[in-house]
């Protein structure tokens, strides 16, 4: 049985508002995410939803997400600052390498963005990741949690209180 965690649903509503919206507005112009030089990622391409599932293991975090089409070379994962993003761009082909002309074109060009806040308690600089068959799967390493310390507790003389001096009370 899982103890139920009322922040992860507020993160799982914020989520879907996001995918929604993403959804509503096409190409996420309005709402796409900011890439380096502070230009927006939805300028160059739709940005879609990434949908990933997280599982907490003693020892690590395992995330996986689906990547259909993509390869291990157009996805770039980074972890900076507690902030991990995984970051997809499929490349347009180019029409010099065609042959013939499409009757259908449904497959484009797009990218796919998804950002998670880290907990404090892993070891960014040893995250792995692998890709086999459009799954991406990223291991995140816990840090070992200090076990609870017993502190002794002292009678007598090795808990004596500080010695006191008092001053003299002037007189007028």
């Amino acid at each position: 049985m899982a103890r139920w965690d009322p922040w992860s649903d507020l993160f799982n509503l914020q989520n879907e508002v996001a995918r929604w919206a993403n959804e509503a507005f096409g190409n996420g112009a309005l709402i796409g995410p900011v890439g380096a030089g502070g230009r927006s990622l939805a300028a160059t391409a739709p940005t879609a939803y990434l949908p990933l599932d997280i599982r907490q293991k003693d020892s690590e975090f395992v995330i996986e997400a689906s990547v259909p089409g993509f390869t291990p070379e157009e996805v770039e994962i980074t972890a900076d600052q507690g902030v991990l993003t995984i970051r997809g761009e499929r490349k347009a082909e180019r029409s010099d390498e065609m042959e013939g002309s499409y009757l259908r074109r449904e497959r484009s060009h797009h990218s796919v963005v998804r950002q998670l806040t880290l907990p404090a308690d892993v070891k960014e600089d040893q995250i792995r990741a692998s890709f086999l068959n459009g799954v991406l799967t990223v291991t995140i390493p816990r840090a070992a949690v200090p076990a609870p310390r017993r502190i002794p507790v002292h009678s007598g003389s090795a808990a004596a209180e500080p010695d006191v001096i008092e001053a003299a009370a002037a007189q007028s």
